[in-house]
């Protein structure tokens, strides 16, 4: 079974756009000595399956730190407005999981980046992805039932 970053990832690297910018360059809260640049590297800062007012899960709230590092600040720019363009709004299959809602911030000018340690030249641009997704081994029939469910009970 694949989990939420491996799908994130799938996601990622469906797009031609950003495939055509950092190949298979994504990686995933470890960043290879051997990896070029540019490059994408991500984390989730927090994964929770939210339940609705009845007590049903299987939707999950997810924060993730997403950076697109580059050699100049150009290349990095080119590959943050592609992954900006490609998943701000998505929803949709998203590896196994369904992507109810994707959302992708910008991270304030005081950000230190996760995947550069040292002054080593790059250039990053960082978002914030706030993702709703649902797995299909748990508990939804439907990613947006639950997320539409859960936003109206009480409040409407």
């Amino acid at each position: 079974m694949a989990t939420m970053p491996a799908d994130l990832r799938a996601l990622i690297t469906s797009s031609t756009a950003i495939t055509a910018l950092v190949s298979t360059r994504v990686h995933y809260n470890h960043l290879p000595e051997s990896s070029a640049r540019p490059h994408i590297w991500y984390r989730v800062a927090s994964d929770n399956e939210e339940l609705t007012m009845d007590g049903t899960g299987g939707l999950h709230e997810a924060f993730v730190d997403l950076e697109c590092v580059g050699v100049t600040e150009d290349s990095a720019q080119d590959l943050a407005d592609a992954v900006k363009e490609f998943l701000h709004g998505h929803k949709g299959a998203m590896g196994a999981s369904t992507a109810s809602a994707i959302f992708v911030t910008d991270k304030d000018d005081d950000y230190v980046p996760f995947a550069i340690e040292s002054d080593e030249g790059a250039h990053v641009d960082a978002y914030t992805l706030h993702i709703w997704y649902a797995r299909p081994d748990e508990g939804l029939s439907s990613p947006n039932a639950g997320f539409s469910q859960g936003f109206s009970d009480g409040f409407g």
